[in-house]
């Protein structure tokens, strides 16, 4: 009996233990398949981190570069706007610079006065060319052959002794020629007169005294005109004399004219008058258009 209740004993310890080992595998078990569990939730958490962080960083990257593309459009658009603005005062001020150098050389020229701008000069130098190429020809044509021919009425305004009647008249025809030399600072230029006018000796009869001689001109300024000729006046030697102003810039550069106009006065003097050895003289206002080829 005593060994029944042993053996029964035995096998229940035995039993029990079996059973303790079996609980404690299945907690093992469990325990396993819970850390995996936690493993794939934090690894798919970590992906889903990853994931965010790398879609923040695009976002971010393609903000960035959306506003840096918009900063440089517009900082093109302002550099064009600017450029265009400045081509555009540039233009503007082109056009009143050369509108007032060419207001400048009107006035000059209108006045007969140099200029003495190396710009204006060069100004207007471009333009006259650009402006008018025929009378550029015409320039170079008279240049090379240099002759010019001069008609003048000659109307009297004062008289000698030997004029009892009225104010001697008459015209003057002076050729210029293209030789000439250095006086000095100026360009004297070599030229012939000839001339015939009316007038009364001392008994009332008429006489018409002749005028030839030899001599030249210069210009002053291009704009103040001398001329003297030494010569036959009347039936002695004598001189005549031509003092006055020159239009040529008004005449030709501004009103495109192929003459010049010359206002002034003549002087005339003869040691034998009317051939009884009496000297005399007279002065007159001449007006003459001259005329090169």
């Amino acid at each position: 009996m005593t060994k029944g209740y042993l053996i029964k004993i035995v096998v229940s310890l035995m039993m029990m233990l079996t059973a303790v080992t079996a609980q404690e595998n299945v907690d093992a078990i469990e325990k396993a398949r819970q850390a995996k569990e936690a493993a794939d939730k934090a690894a798919a958490e970590a992906a889903a981190a990853t994931s965010a962080a790398i879609e923040a960083a695009a976002a971010k990257a393609a903000k960035e570069a959306r506003e840096e593309a918009k900063r440089k459009k517009e900082e093109e658009e302002a550099r064009k706007i600017a450029e265009a603005k400045a081509a555009e005062e540039a233009e503007l001020d082109a056009t009143a610079a050369a509108a007032a150098e060419e207001a400048k050389r009107k006035m000059a020229l209108e006045l007969g006065l140099e200029v003495d701008d190396p710009e204006v000069e060069e100004a207007v130098s471009e333009t006259t060319v650009s402006e008018d190429v025929e009378e550029a020809e015409d320039v170079v044509a008279k240049e090379a052959l240099g002759w010019n021919v001069g008609a003048a009425a000659s109307i009297g305004l004062l008289k000698g002794e030997s004029f009892a009647g009225g104010l001697p008249t008459g015209g003057t025809v002076v050729i210029t020629t293209p030789f000439g030399f250095k006086l000095g600072p100026f360009d004297y230029t070599v030229s012939l007169g000839f001339g015939g006018y009316s007038g009364e000796d001392e008994s009332g009869g008429t006489f018409n005294p002749s005028f030839a001689g030899l001599g030249g001109n210069l210009t002053v300024a291009n704009f103040v005109f001398v001329e003297g000729h030494v010569g036959s006046v009347g039936e002695g030697t004598g001189f005549r004399g031509f003092a006055g102003v020159t239009l040529e810039r008004l005449m030709k550069n501004s009103l495109n004219l192929p003459f010049n106009l010359l206002v002034g006065s003549e002087a005339f003097y003869s040691t034998d008058m009317v051939g009884v050895g009496n000297s005399s003289g007279w002065a007159a206002v001449g007006i003459r258009l001259d005329y090169g080829f």
